[in-house]
């Protein structure tokens, strides 16, 4: 991406804010769906504080790299270094606060973007937080939306968010005071929520909506969708492989309800063909993230700041040592 010799950039949160558009988030979540990896990743804890650490190597856009987040209590920081792959030279560091939620939104996004059948629709949105804020705003941009129904658990929050999003999405936003109210007349459900209780979401609730995505439990411990939602889904399309067994609700579908994650489809593969309702109940789409959404975002943004001429320049850190090569010491003698 950077050109030689140029110096590697840093972009705080506001950069971040700035350059993080919908557009660039969606058009990084295209090249990551279609993008093969080489992926892995550390996670430790120790009861006080916790972290973890996902790399990535991405062939086809020339980057390896790495996002690294840590908490405790409740403060929580992240943030993503990127590399280029053939140079080792470092391209940038990106503060990864907005690059989780965006990159989140952008690849539920393209769900949304490929069921299009170009019909308005009702969506229902389960959740006021930042998720869903950048959710709805990816929705927007690319599915025809005739209306947006919104419950929080606290109405001022709803209340709030759907004041600040009547003007983005060009329909009308409205609160509701239940999910059920949320979900009636709909047939898109975006749920994002913080998962700290029981699933709450029941597969008779949503049976008649066309598209229900699930973003907020990504962890074996966080529930979101009772576990007969995807026992009963017309289809099933995960993000990636490991939404097959890490998230709670795929969990409890399994355990509880004998759901067979394999007959699930990874979103790469969905996208390659046409979008073909599969019978009665909704397709589900379910997301728990990948390095290589965070990394084609957090490459994009740099990409956008270099063009822009923004970014924080900032130094080298990781002095650059020249190996011997390998394959030349086993090269025979003459």
């Amino acid at each position: 991406m950077s050109a030689a010799g140029s110096s590697p950039r840093f972009l705080d949160g506001d950069l971040v804010d700035e350059l993080a558009s919908v557009a660039v988030g969606l058009e990084a979540a295209r090249v990551s769906a279609r993008t093969a990896a080489v992926t892995g990743r550390v996670q430790i804890g120790d009861g006080h504080t916790w972290m973890r650490v996902l790399a990535g190597i991405l062939p086809e856009i020339g980057i390896v790299g790495y996002k690294e987040f840590h908490r405790v209590g409740q403060r929580v920081r992240y943030h993503v270094s990127v590399f280029d792959r053939d140079t080792a030279d470092m391209i940038g560091i990106v503060d990864g606060r907005r690059i989780t939620s965006l990159r989140t939104a952008s690849t539920a996004a393209l769900a949304f973007e490929h069921a299009d059948d170009g019909r308005p629709k009702k969506l229902a949105v389960i959740g006021s937080g930042e998720e869903a804020k950048e959710g709805l705003r990816a929705v927007a941009a690319v599915s025809t939306l005739s209306e947006v129904a919104v419950f929080s658990p606290t109405p001022a929050n709803r209340e709030a968010f759907c004041d600040a999003h009547r003007s983005v999405v060009g329909v009308p936003v409205r609160p509701a005071d239940s999910v059920d109210a949320a979900l009636h007349g709909a047939q898109q459900c975006y749920v994002a929520t913080s998962s700290v209780g029981p699933a709450f979401l029941e597969a008779h609730q949503v049976a008649h909506l066309q598209l229900l995505a699930g973003i907020g439990s990504t962890r074996p411990d966080q529930r979101e969708l009772v576990g007969d939602i995807f026992a009963e889904a017309a289809q099933v399309v995960f993000d990636c492989a490991d939404a097959r067994h890490e998230p709670g609700d795929v969990i409890d579908a399994v355990e509880r309800f004998g759901f067979d994650p394999s007959t699930a489809v990874l979103l790469s593969d969905w996208l390659e063909s046409s979008y073909q309702p599969a019978g009665t109940g909704p397709l589900v789409f379910k997301s728990i993230g990948t390095v290589e959404q965070d990394l084609a975002l957090a490459h994009r943004l740099l990409q956008a700041a270099q063009e822009q001429g923004l970014g924080i320049p900032a130094p080298e850190i990781g002095t650059l040592r020249i190996m011997r090569d390998p394959e030349a010491e086993r090269a025979p003698s003459e």
